[in-house]
């Protein structure tokens, strides 16, 4: 690994860990508080989580515009001032629409910020693609973490409230943002139009050094890749791209709901909220540890056994979640949803360039995040569940159920194949064109 592709790896996982730490796992915390000063409901309360998740998915193809057309800096310092706005703008909040504003405009400085620019970069850096994005996973996730202690750091000093916190957050992603932008577009790579590759021949991935040098033969790896870059639709078309964005979708709705729904709901059931804090630190943390070890195993295993475990852990996670309050059988939802947390967004992440390529994974990889803004419906209508049975139960046995499905389908789901990829497996890194053609017959592979 050359100094830059480090720094920038580093660079990338900051950005990340400080933007989950400013945006949805601190929310979910300030959220009590302004809930109390402000006289929401918390249908209203949980509207304005879901316009955050709404904005951060529905604008997923606005940061690939961007990195097209100006490049990965311009994307990174634009991302950068926008979260500084939306965040000061969070901190000066006295109405709802001011809420959702500010909630809207965080959402899409997070996609500027987060997985698609560090994907796009990450993955023409690296050959071994999965363990750098496990890394780059695992650093980001210490901002859900972080993020409930530092609110609490901030609210346990005397004078302080959750303006002042929104404050201090809007002045730090700012310098960050914009320092990020910087050091990314020292390759001149990222400073550019990333629109210049689709024009260009695709060619060989150069092998790193030390793996030119060996004279043996490579093992044949269990990890299957495509050898060939497929197009945008012929990629779109297959089961195997939806069963993906199901599982995303998946995740992302649970991700969502129980990190701004779990500790309100644990405090109606009796538990404190110091205790129910600590499960969501708990369940972040869990996450970390399984993303590092899943980057490492995706170059080992197929990552849609990863995928398998994760989807299962997250179902049994909520369905505890909703049943219990307990404090050691809650340890059950913290760890469940901590691995489905940690793992499910990785493995997506990982088979989407696996079975479709590099050279489009911008494209489809924003699509797959679109889902986000259907997911982040998960606090709103966990809210109204709330206003109407008293409790959110209800909603977290929903989110075990839809888990449920989705782990059926990738249980039953193989690499997709066209005429040109049925001949022969790939084990390597992509080689050959995109052909651009339209979708040709897929047909599954066989277990």
């Amino acid at each position: 690994m050359s100094p830059l592709a480090g720094g920038h790896l580093a660079t990338l996982s900051t950005l990340d860990m400080l933007i989950s730490a400013a945006t949805f796992s601190s929310l979910g915390i300030v959220l009590p508080h302004m809930v109390a000063e402000l006289e929401w409901s918390w249908s209203q309360a949980g509207l304005g989580f879901t316009i955050l998740g709404a904005a951060c998915g529905g604008s997923s193809l606005f940061p690939t515009l961007v990195i097209r057309k100006l490049g990965v800096r311009i994307a990174l310092i634009l991302g950068g001032l926008l979260m500084a706005l939306g965040l000061f703008t969070m901190s000066t909040v006295n109405n709802l629409l001011q809420y959702f504003i500010a909630a809207a405009i965080c959402g899409v400085a997070y996609q500027m910020l987060g997985t698609i620019p560090s994907t796009f970069v990450i993955s023409r850096h690296f050959k071994n693609r999965s363990t750098a994005l496990g890394l780059y996973f695992t650093i980001g996730g210490f901002g859900n973490v972080i993020g409930p202690w530092m609110v609490m750091a901030v609210l346990s000093v005397e004078g302080q409230v959750w303006r002042d916190y929104w404050v201090y957050q809007s002045l730090l992603l700012l310098a960050t943002g914009v320092a990020g932008g910087l050091i990314i577009g020292l390759d001149k790579r990222f400073s550019q139009p990333a629109e210049r590759e689709l024009q260009e021949p695709a060619t060989p991935a150069k092998p790193e050094p030390a793996l030119a040098a060996e004279s043996t033969p490579a093992k044949p790896s269990r990890v299957y890749i495509s050898p060939i870059d497929w197009g945008v639709k012929q990629a779109m078309r297959t089961p195997q791209y939806k069963i993906l964005v199901a599982a995303y979708f998946a995740n992302l709705m649970a991700l969502v709901t129980v990190t701004s729904l779990s500790v309100g709901h644990l405090v109606e059931r009796g538990v404190s909220s110091e205790v129910a804090g600590a499960m969501l630190s708990l369940e972040a943390f869990i996450a970390v540890l399984t993303r590092i070890a899943g980057g490492f195993l995706g170059e080992r295993i197929d990552p849609r056994y990863l995928m398998v475990v994760s989807l299962a852990a997250t179902s049994i996670g909520c369905a505890v979640l909703a049943t219990s309050d307990s404090h050691s059988i809650l340890l059950i939802y913290a760890i469940g949803t901590g691995i489905g947390f940690g793992l499910t967004a990785l493995s997506c992440t990982v088979l989407m360039m696996n079975y479709f390529g590099q050279r489009h994974n911008l494209e489809l990889f924003s699509s797959m995040c679109l889902v986000g803004a259907a997911s982040a419906l998960g606090p709103t209508i966990g809210g109204v569940i709330r206003d109407l049975t008293g409790n959110f139960v209800l909603m977290f046995l929903i989110l075990s159920a839809v888990a449920a499905i989705v782990w059926v389908a990738v249980v039953m789901m193989r690499a997709p194949q066209t005429d040109e990829t049925s001949g022969a497996e790939s084990t390597g890194p992509n080689t050959a064109p995109d052909t651009g053609r339209d979708a040709p017959a897929i047909a599954e592979r066989t277990a």
